[in-house]
């Protein structure tokens, strides 16, 4: 817990306050100002800096895939829902705003009285797609109960219909292992590091249509 004054403060689950490694890391990166995509000696040093931080989120994580920074989670979801080659989306109904705002037109899939998805009513909604090729979102823990969804399980249906998992994993991720999704939403400030920052981490960057021409 923090103190705050005479306060304490209770809401890690929407932003946590920066560890001191994170702010000096923060500082130590800003003096680094140069473009990481320019050929002179400043945009190489930027480059190396940009690239050691991804490798060792990527490695404090656990992750063998790629992985794209964002200002967020919030920009995570829309690239994984905006960009994954899928023809039909489907979400839980307890998702993040940000998922719903991102997919508006999805299929709904319903939770049980304890909070979690059932595997015969992801089976079912699966089944009524027909051919389509689904992108399944489903959080891995809930902001509000704290509910954890069993992901492992339901990954394994979602891929025995040939679809694709997205995992938000904002409240879960550097607290519990990584579920076995194909794309996954992580956001620094839910764990220490600085508002602003996100990732999402992609198994395969074949699934996501490029950007551009």
């Amino acid at each position: 817990d923090v103190r705050l004054a005479d306060r304490l403060y209770l809401d890690h689950a929407a932003t946590t306050p920066m560890l001191p490694a994170a702010r000096d890391a923060v500082i130590a990166g800003m003096a680094g100002w140069a473009n990481p995509s320019s050929p002179h000696g400043e945009g190489r040093k930027a480059r190396a800096a940009l690239e050691d931080a991804r490798d060792r989120i990527r490695a404090a994580l656990d992750w063998t895939g790629d992985l794209l920074f964002t200002s967020g989670a919030s920009e995570a979801i829309a690239l994984a829902l905006g960009r994954a080659k899928a023809d039909a989306v489907l979400v839980s109904t307890v998702e993040h705003d940000a998922i719903h705002r991102a997919a508006p037109e999805a299929f709904v899939l319903p939770v049980r009285s304890d909070g979690t998805i059932a595997r015969d009513a992801l089976v079912g909604r699966l089944g009524a797609l027909g051919r389509r090729r689904p992108l399944v979102a489903i959080q891995s823990a809930n902001n509000e109960t704290g509910v954890l969804q069993p992901l492992d399980m339901l990954a394994e249906v979602v891929r025995e219909a040939d679809g694709l998992l997205f995992a938000d994993c904002s409240q879960s991720a550097g607290k519990l292992p990584l579920p076995g999704a194909d794309l996954i939403a992580v956001s620094a400030h839910k764990l220490g590091g600085p508002p602003g920052i996100g990732a999402l981490l992609v198994k395969d960057l074949g699934v996501l249509a490029p950007i551009g021409g």
